[in-house]
C-alpha cells in the first residue's frame, strides 16, 4: 500500500510539473504574441502614466527637406507627486525646467533667478513648453491598426515592439500635424513602455515630418525631484 501511494504521488507530481511547464509556455507565448495587441499597448501606456517614478530621455525633431532640425532634447526624471525635472536643449539654447502640477519653473539666465509660469496662462510664445513633458507623446485618444513587429532590447530590457496608427489628444500637435504613427517598445510582463517613437506629417508641407522619441527606465526607482525656490 505504501509503495502504491508513493508511485501515485510521484506520477501526480510529474503530471503537475508538466502541466505547469505547459501553462508557463503558453503564458510566455501569449506575452510575446498577444491575441489583442491593442489592449497590451493600452495597458503599457496606462502603466507608464501611472508609474510613480522613472527616468527618461526625449528628443523632438522636425524633418524639413530631408534635414533634421532639433526642437528640443532633454533628460530628466519624474518623482512621486507628479513632479518632473528636465535638463537639456530647447531651440538651440540650454534649458532647465521643473514641472509640478500646472506650474513650470524656469531659470532666468539674465536675472539668475527661478520664476514660474502657469500652464493655464500660457501665451503664444510659451506654447512650446506644453510639449516638453515626456508624457506628451502618450496623450492618445485611440490606438488603431496595432501590429506586432518582433522583439528588441532597450537598455538591456527585452521588449515587445508594436506599430500602430494613433489619434493624439494634444491640440497643438493636431493643429500642425496629421497621420500620427507610433512604434512602441514595451515590457510585456510589467506592462510599461521603455521606448516610444511618434511620427507625423505636416499639414502644410507633406514632405516635412515630426519625430518625437521618448525612452523610459529606472521605474519606481529612488527618484526625488525638489522644485527650486522662486526668486533665488
Amino acid at each position: 500500500m505504501g509503495r502504491r501511494w508513493g508511485r501515485f504521488l510521484l506520477v501526480l507530481l510529474v503530471v503537475l510539473v508538466l502541466a505547469g511547464v505547459v501553462l508557463a509556455g503558453r503564458a510566455n507565448q501569449e506575452r510575446w504574441q498577444p491575441k489583442e495587441p491593442a489592449a497590451v499597448a493600452g495597458q503599457a501606456i496606462a502603466g507608464t502614466l501611472e508609474s510613480r517614478a522613472f527616468r527618461f530621455a526625449s528628443t523632438f525633431l522636425i524633418q524639413v527637406d530631408g534635414r533634421d532640425e532639433l526642437v528640443s532634447r532633454f533628460t530628466g526624471e519624474r518623482s512621486e507627486g507628479d513632479k518632473f525635472h528636465l535638463k537639456g536643449i530647447m531651440l538651440q539654447s540650454p534649458a532647465e525646467i521643473y514641472l509640478a502640477g500646472n506650474l513650470y519653473y524656469l531659470w532666468d539666465p539674465v536675472k539668475k533667478v527661478w520664476y514660474t509660469l502657469d500652464k493655464n496662462n500660457f501665451g503664444p510664445q510659451d506654447l512650446l513648453l506644453a510639449e516638453v513633458s515626456p508624457l506628451t507623446a502618450l496623450d492618445v485618444n485611440s490606438l488603431d491598426e496595432v501590429t506586432l513587429n518582433g522583439r528588441e532590447k532597450v537598455r538591456e530590457t527585452e521588449c515587445l515592439v508594436l506599430d500602430c496608427r494613433t489619434e493624439v489628444g494634444n491640440r497643438l500637435l493636431t493643429t500642425l500635424w496629421k497621420d500620427f504613427r507610433y512604434r512602441l517598445w514595451l515590457d510585456p510582463w510589467e506592462k510599461r513602455l521603455h521606448k516610444g517613437v511618434l511620427e507625423a506629417t505636416s499639414r502644410n508641407a507633406p514632405g516635412d515630418k515630426l519625430i518625437l522619441t521618448v525612452e523610459f527606465w529606472d521605474y519606481d526607482g529612488d527618484v526625488d525631484v525638489e522644485v527650486p525656490v522662486v526668486g533665488t
